[in-house]
């Protein structure tokens, strides 16, 4: 057997998860130096395993990318799904998911800007990219069905009304990360963010009529 071959199979044995491994290094790289200088190499050499070791798992830098994001996304789903954990009705888990996103963006700008941003390629082709990120989507929008059925939403299609609130919430939270808000003098003034998903919450509470 080659040495490269002894080598590889060798260090397949003491990296048994070496994927996941690739992906939270990456993320790290993502995080310090942004998604253009994220590199499978360099992330071969820092773990320890042969050049060749990580294309057994992402068939290209791409790949790796796509594999972050949807990691991304599984986690801005839980934080957002436990945000709702001990709220009375759908307003309030309006409210409390609409803050936890915010702030996971706030805390996560490199991968924030990576799951929603043009960078990683044709990413429909991915197919654990895109459930994970439906299934963001599938958050806010069973608050809105909630807050329909319950007669406490306006009588319009759920879906519309998580499109827009989705929107707004989304707005907020790019704007917010790329430094936008500093020219308002509240970048630092956390109520701007609570006023501003209130002020989305009145726009689709029932009214006496509706």
């Amino acid at each position: 057997m080659e040495k490269s071959a002894v080598l590889d199979t060798q260090q397949s044995y003491h990296h048994g998860n070496l994927r996941q491994e690739l992906v939270e290094k990456a993320l790290d790289q993502l995080k310090q130096v942004g998604p253009d200088k994220v590199s499978l190499r360099a992330l071969a050499r820092e773990i320890g395993v042969s050049q060749t070791a990580p294309y057994r798992h992402f068939s290209d830098k791409n790949a790796l990318l796509a594999a972050i994001a949807a990691q991304g996304y599984n986690e801005l789903n839980r934080v957002t799904i436990k945000a709702c954990g001990d709220c009375r009705d759908a307003p309030e888990k309006m409210i409390q998911a609409g803050l936890a996103y915010i702030l996971f963006a706030r805390q996560n700008p490199e991968l924030y800007k990576l799951m929603f941003g043009p960078v990683i390629e044709c990413p429909l082709e991915y197919p654990d990219l895109a459930e994970a990120g439906q299934a963001s989507f599938q958050v806010i929008l069973a608050i809105c069905e909630e807050g329909v059925q319950a007669g406490l939403f306006t009588n319009q299609d759920a879906s519309l009304i998580a499109h827009s609130t989705w929107a707004m919430v989304h707005g907020i939270a790019s704007l917010w990360i790329d430094g936008m808000y500093q020219c308002t003098g509240r970048q630092h003034d956390d109520s701007l963010i609570t006023d501003s998903l209130k002020l989305a919450l009145h726009g689709v509470l029932k009214r006496d009529g509706d």
